[in-house]
């Protein structure tokens, strides 16, 4: 998932800021958004509001499309 996530910050990272975190050494935060499994993926606005939180592996087509059914506009992604 990281490369993923790593691919998916290259192309939209000014735009939306992507954290990788690991939950063993992160426990406070696993904890607040209630991580049971890994890899957990966690959507906040920009005001740290959580708008969604998906458990699982997402390919990135499939990750930059749940933003834009969240409100995001990403450029040359359509919903």
């Amino acid at each position: 998932m990281s490369k993923v996530l790593d691919e998916f910050s290259e192309k939209h990272g000014d735009l939306i800021e992507v954290k990788i975190l690991n939950a063993r050494e992160n426990a406070e935060v696993a904890r607040l958004y209630q991580v049971r499994y890994v890899p957990t993926l966690v959507f906040l606005d920009k005001e740290g509001k959580m708008l969604d939180k998906r458990v699982g592996y997402m390919p990135l087509d499939a990750l930059e499309k749940h933003w834009v059914s969240l409100g995001c506009e990403l450029p040359g992604i359509e919903k």
